[in-house]
């Protein structure tokens, strides 16, 4: 059994909003080999307080209204980079007192130091409240087993001018940078393997015919974003009839690292130009004396492996 902290900008609930940290929660609900101690919220896909309110509103769904969630940080280490959202939820980045904005940092620490060793970090948002609990307490780096990360890209670009890094790192450069440099083990998924799994019209129509409570509200939702994506990205055919599992792989990894191939890097983030804001920078030891590796970073993925793990978890719940 592996015991996370899940550190999530969840935005499914609301109409034409991203899913994938909603599907990624779920998926660790349902998962009997992960158990979610404790989930944290950030700003990202909605504000801050949107997310924690939808958080708590899916654990309900699913009849597992125990786990605690505590809100986090609403705006980014420097506030230069504040946002608004880029998914149909209003709102923005949400200001909050230095108080509010390290409730979700503390909650971390607390429980990481409280059990060294026992308790993976799955951060699958901006890691504004990542970074935050390293700073509080550095020894998070030593006592936590893993941390691990849905954000970056690293072997192409987004290729995307206004947003030029990956959402997750382009939201908080500052904090990936820190999270980065902070010594702690850490694994990388970046859209290089999670724009491969892919969720389409025909597994949200099964979602949606299902008896259950939370497949058919999920399959809606899925529909929504893909909608949604459609009309914003209608020059990129993919994102016309499926959407990607970002989130979801994160999470899958904890328990099936298998499910994709793994390379030590060096990776660094870009943090003061708005031209190359976000962009990761992978050292995959290709030179004769490459940098020192802090990361693993997922290079390839066996998609229809995952796709099964995942369909086969999410019906489970009920």
């Amino acid at each position: 059994m592996r015991r996370i902290l899940l550190d999530t900008d969840l935005a499914m609930g609301a109409a034409g909003s991203d899913i994938d940290d909603g599907f990624a929660l779920a998926l660790a609900l349902a998962d009997p080999d992960i158990q979610v101690d404790l989930v944290t919220t950030v700003g990202g896909n909605s504000d801050v307080d949107t997310s924690t309110r939808l958080t708590l509103e899916l654990l309900e769904r699913v009849g597992q209204d125990d786990v605690p969630v505590v809100r986090g940080a609403g705006m980014p280490l420097d506030p230069r980079w504040r946002r608004p959202t880029t998914s149909a939820v209003s709102g923005g980045a949400t200001p909050a007192s230095p108080g509010q904005a390290r409730q979700g940092a503390v909650a971390l620490v607390e429980r990481v130091m409280a059990e060294p060793g026992e308790l993976t970090i799955v951060a699958i948002g901006p890691l504004t409240n990542v970074a935050l609990a390293l700073m509080v307490e550095p020894a998070v780096a030593d006592a936590v087993r893993e941390i691990v990360v849905m954000g970056g890209v690293y072997l192409k670009h987004t290729n995307v001018a206004a947003m030029p890094g990956e959402y997750n790192f382009w939201c908080d450069p500052d904090a990936a940078s820190a999270v980065l440099a902070s010594g702690a083990p850490l694994r990388l998924v970046g859209l290089d393997v999670t724009e491969q799994v892919r969720l389409t019209r025909r597994h949200t129509a099964q979602m949606r015919a299902s008896d259950r409570r939370f497949a058919p509200f999920a399959g809606e939702c899925a529909d929504g974003w893909i909608d949604f994506q459609t009309r914003a990205k209608a020059r990129d055919e993919r994102e016309h009839d499926s959407c990607a599992l970002h989130d979801p792989l994160a999470v899958a990894v904890v328990s099936h690292p298998e499910v994709v191939t793994w390379q030590p890097a060096h990776v660094a983030v870009e943090t003061t130009s708005p031209l190359t804001r976000g962009v990761a920078i992978a050292d995959l030891g290709l030179w004769d004396s490459p940098p020192v590796p802090n990361a693993q970073v997922a290079v390839a993925v066996d998609a229809p492996a995952f796709m099964a793990y995942f369909l086969d978890q999410i019906g489970t719940l009920p």
